[in-house]
């Protein structure tokens, strides 16, 4: 008897215990993103319509329905409309602060990500940066710009040392192609890397030339183009560094990459 009267006590306190449970208040969310494609890379439930987060951890996933309970006066709501949501991304190899030097640099990627669509517009962007008064500009005394494609350029071809001529003399100027494996240097750049009609190709490297001569016509593949990075960063300190990583993490965050390295 005393065993059923035992029994009959827990059956008693775990109806009042899940009585009180549906009764007590529903943890109200941080934030609710609904009205949308909720992508959950889950096999067995790949997509909702709300997700409610509650100090930057998934609370309820599901429909609207399901995620009302958890919305309060400091909830904040975003109605998708009929957008799609998705994880954040992850860069397993993605070169952190080489993304911030690009951060920091004139951006010369073609439409629709820059205005890089022909070699005048390339040098005008790049003399708009000078006169914004970058940091990197600042701290190095080099004009550098990033992304540039001459697949892309109306031209389709590289530009050259005469074209970045155009751009300064006195100052050294260093563009890098899109892919981060060539790019141009101006003459003075030229200059301080030491690269001149008498430099062989570096193995793994091609130093173009202009037609007929051996003079160097700025374009740098490879190696060849690495030893006119290497003259820029030597002007780079911890300081600037640190900035590279800072700026590089930002831009990740900003396009939705959550991890990188």
């Amino acid at each position: 008897m005393e065993k059923c009267r035992n029994i009959g006590l827990v059956a008693i306190l775990a109806a009042l215990a899940a009585c009180a449970e549906s009764t007590s208040p529903a943890v109200t969310a941080d934030s609710v993103y609904q009205s949308g494609h909720i992508l959950t890379m889950d096999r067995e439930r790949p997509v909702a319509d709300a997700v409610a987060v509650k100090d930057g951890r998934v609370l309820v996933l599901g429909s609207a329905d399901d995620v009302a309970p958890h919305v309060g006066g400091s909830t904040t709501v975003i109605d998708l409309d009929g957008r799609t949501l998705l994880p954040g991304f992850v860069d397993s190899h993605g070169h952190t602060q080489m993304v911030g030097f690009q951060a920091m640099s004139a951006n010369l990627l073609p439409p629709p990500d820059g205005d890089g669509s022909d070699i005048e517009a390339l040098k005008t962007i790049l003399s708009n940066w000078v006169d914004s008064e970058p940091r990197l500009l600042e701290k190095t005394g080099w004009i550098v710009g990033f992304g540039y494609d001459d697949s892309q350029l109306d031209e389709e071809r590289h530009p050259t040392r005469d074209d970045l001529d155009a751009v300064s003399t006195d100052k050294p100027v260093i563009i890098v192609h899109q892919s981060g494996h060539l790019g141009v240097g101006n003459s003075r750049a030229l200059e301080l890397a030491g690269i001149g009609p008498e430099s062989a190709d570096p193995d793994g490297g091609v130093i173009r030339r202009r037609p007929g001569t051996s003079e160097p016509n700025g374009v740098l593949e490879e190696y060849a183009f690495f030893s006119l990075l290497f003259a820029l960063n030597r002007r780079f300190d911890d300081e600037l560094n640190d900035e590279f990583v800072v700026a590089g993490a930002e831009a990740y965050a900003r396009y939705g990459y959550t991890t990188a390295q």
